[in-house]
C-alpha cells in the first residue's frame, strides 16, 4: 500500500513538473493528483484498519485456539488420570481377590492337613489298640501253652515217678525173690 501511495505521489509530481507548459492543464492535473493522493491516503488508512482488524482477529483466534487447546489438554489429562485411577483400582481389586483366594487356599490346605493328621492319629490309635489286643491275645495264648506244657510235664513227671516207683517195687520184689532163692539155695546147699 505504501508503494502505491508513493507511486501516485511520484506520478503526481511528475505530472505537475511536466505540466508547467500548460497551466490550466497543470491545474487539472494537480487537482487530479490531489484527489488521487487523497484517495490513496484513504485507501492506506482503510488498509491499515483492515490489517489492524485482521491482526486483532488473528490474536483473538489464537487466544481462543490456545484456550481450546488448553481445555482439550486439561480434559485429556483428567481423562488419563481417571483411567489411571480406575486401572489402579482394578489392579488393587485384582490383587485383593488374589490374596483372598490364596488365603482361602492356604486355609483349606491347613484344614485338610489338620483333618489328615487327625485321621492319621485315629488310624495310629486304632493300630496301637489292635496291636495291644494282638499282643494280649498272644501273651494269653503263650501263657495257656506254657500252662499246658507245664501241666503235661507235671503229668509226665508224675507218670515217670509212678513208673519209677513201680519199677523200683518190681526190682525190690525181684531182689527179694532172688535173695530168697539164694537163701534157699544156700540153705539147701548147707543141709546137703
Amino acid at each position: 500500500m505504501k508503494k502505491s501511495v508513493l507511486a501516485v505521489l511520484v506520478l503526481g509530481a511528475s505530472l505537475a513538473v511536466t505540466g508547467c507548459f500548460d497551466k490550466q492543464e497543470t491545474a487539472q492535473k494537480v487537482e487530479a493528483a490531489k484527489d488521487a493522493t487523497a484517495n490513496a491516503a484513504t485507501q492506506v488508512k482503510d488498509a491499515a484498519k483492515e490489517v489492524a482488524t485482521d491482526v486483532k482477529n488473528a490474536a483473538i483466534d489464537a487466544k481462543d485456539s490456545a484456550a481450546n487447546k488448553m481445555a482439550e489438554t486439561k480434559e485429556a489429562v483428567a481423562d488419563k488420570a481417571s483411567e489411571m485411577k480406575d486401572a489402579a483400582a482394578n489392579k488393587m481389586a485384582e490383587a485383593k481377590d488374589a490374596v483372598s483366594s490364596k488365603m482361602e487356599e492356604v486355609k483349606n490346605a491347613a484344614s485338610e492337613a489338620k483333618d489328615a493328621a487327625a485321621d492319621k492319629a485315629v488310624e495310629m490309635k486304632d493300630a496301637a489298640a489292635d496291636k495291644a489286643a494282638e499282643m494280649k491275645d498272644a501273651a494269653a495264648d503263650k501263657m495257656a501253652e506254657a500252662k499246658d506244657a507245664m501241666s503235661s510235664k507235671m503229668e509226665a513227671a508224675k507218670n515217670s515217678a509212678s513208673e519209677t516207683k513201680d519199677a523200683a517195687a518190681d526190682k525190690a520184689a525181684e531182689a527179694k525173690d532172688a535173695a530168697a532163692n539164694k537163701a534157699a539155695e544156700v540153705k539147701e546147699a548147707v543141709t546137703k
